[in-house]
């Protein structure tokens, strides 16, 4: 008699470690063809406990070879959440036998937390500088996850640090030597509470304009629905950042729960901006039904600034190589059986629709646009909910975004495993949810008008 399988929670086509546990993305840096991912890893567990860098490569962003660990924790503490440039011009010095290094910084978490480097000129291996910290705490307890990039103002090394209810601005010709210029924050922030894992980067306007976007995640309240990544618009003067749109509400990365700590790639070769998030809350990440990982990371995505009647906002798409492992199309009339646990569905529609993902248990995941011309996405009924009592609650089920755009709208919809992302509104609304159906769902249905192509995902 055949033993029944037991149900497996893993994602395809987005990242998880092999066993323990995974938070955030750390060190994004493409070079020579090779996107590295570096993250927040507890080999041990599939808890948190004693930080350290995974380490993982991939060519397409679908595609990941696990690697050996890369920071370890030693005597200055924990390996919290950085990022990695690769150093061209040997800045620091560490280059060897004429292969110039990449560099990372991370916060050393020990008694305080500082700002640490490490280098490596294979990719693989990584060195901790000796004379760390580079960065030494100024008297604040929240201060870390250091963001390098390049200043164009100073042609220099510069990062920004989380510190507390804002951000620390630091510039240097080396990565080791370091001086503030700036800080901002928390004037102009409509959503108090700690700061984490910035970023910041320019983009160009449609109209061709250089904006500068600060990403920064917010450990806010459970009852404004926990852990969300925000992000304002405005000028960066080479010192420090400056708000110059601000906007009339919160504007969020990602409107929904699982989706933090979103981090772009670093690297001269790039011409657009990527980003990865953490695919998860912390408010359940560890007792998710999974076995031996918890966590992964959401699908890269690529950036952009579009026009909305409210002004600029930031516009996210699916990135990598999802157009090449996509097969077997087929325009869905009413509703459709799958068989299979990945796949993207492309929406055309008005308002007034609702696609349903389900199975024989009776479960659902429904998404669409309802009567009051609002995106939503509801989980209330998606699946297993009885590992955590906040994942269960209201609050964390549904999600609802007033669209910016009105008229005919599209959305591309990618389901894998456990994680559905839904991107639509020309990209304004980008949101993952995670969800643990007992058994796969098996039935796609379609409510109201709307044109759906249903395609399968091959790796």
């Amino acid at each position: 008699m055949a033993v029944k399988a037991v149900y497996d929670y893993r994602p395809r086509i987005h990242f998880t470690t092999q066993k323990g546990w995974i938070n955030d993305p750390n060190g994004l840096v493409y070079h020579d063809g090779i996107y590295h991912l570096f993250y927040q890893h507890y080999p041990k567990d599939t808890k948190w406990g004693p930080m350290h860098w995974g380490h993982a490569i991939s060519q397409d962003l679908i595609r990941w070879e696990h690697l050996p660990i890369a920071l370890e924790p030693d005597e200055l503490g924990h390996i919290f959440s950085g990022s990695a440039v690769y150093d061209r011009d040997n800045t620091t010095g560490f280059a060897s036998f004429g292969k110039p290094p990449i560099v990372t910084m991370f916060t050393h978490s020990g008694e305080t937390q500082q700002q640490s480097i490490a280098y490596s000129t294979d990719g693989v291996n990584f060195t901790k500088y000796a004379g760390n910290p580079v960065i030494k705490n100024p008297g604040i307890r929240d201060f870390r996850d250091p963001k390098v990039f390049y200043n164009p103002v100073r042609d220099s090394w510069s990062c920004v640090v989380a510190a507390g209810d804002r951000v620390h601005f630091y510039a240097s010709p080396n990565l080791i030597d370091w001086i503030k210029t700036g800080e901002f924050g928390p004037e102009g922030n409509l959503c108090p509470g700690i700061w984490e894992c910035p970023d910041i980067f320019p983009l160009k306007a449609p109209n061709g304009d250089e904006v500068w976007v600060l990403v920064v995640s917010m450990t806010i309240p459970l009852e404004k629905g926990g852990p969300k990544t925000q992000y304002f618009l405005g000028t960066f003067d080479g010192d420090a950042f400056i708000c110059t749109r601000p906007f009339d509400g919160i504007e969020w990365i990602d409107p929904g729960f699982d989706n933090y700590a979103a981090m772009s790639y670093y690297g001269e070769e790039l011409r657009d901006r990527i980003v990865i998030g953490w695919g998860a809350n912390w408010q359940y990440a560890a007792d998710t039904p999974t076995d031996e990982y918890r966590g992964m990371m959401t699908l890269a995505r690529k950036l952009s600034l579009v026009d909305t009647p409210k002004g600029l906002r930031l516009s996210s798409a699916p990135f990598g190589t999802l157009g090449e492992i996509m097969v077997s199309t087929a325009v869905i009339k009413g509703e459709k059986a799958v068989e299979s646990q990945v796949f993207g569905l492309r929406v055309e529609g008005h308002r007034n629709f609702a696609i349903t993902l389900s199975n024989e248990v009776g479960e659902e995941l429904v998404f669409g646009v309802n009567e009051n011309d609002n995106i939503f996405m509801d989980r209330s009924k998606a699946g297993d909910k009885t590992f955590s009592e906040i994942f269960a609650s209201d609050i964390f089920s549904k999600v609802e975004k007033e669209r910016l755009f009105t008229g005919a709208i599209t959305m591309e919809a990618i389901f894998d495993v456990a994680m559905l992302e839904v991107f639509a509104d020309r990209g304004t609304f980008a949101c993952a949810q995670v969800v643990y159906p007992t058994t796969p769902y098996n039935r796609i249905s379609i409510e109201g008008e709307a044109k759906v192509t249903y395609y399968d995902v091959k790796l």
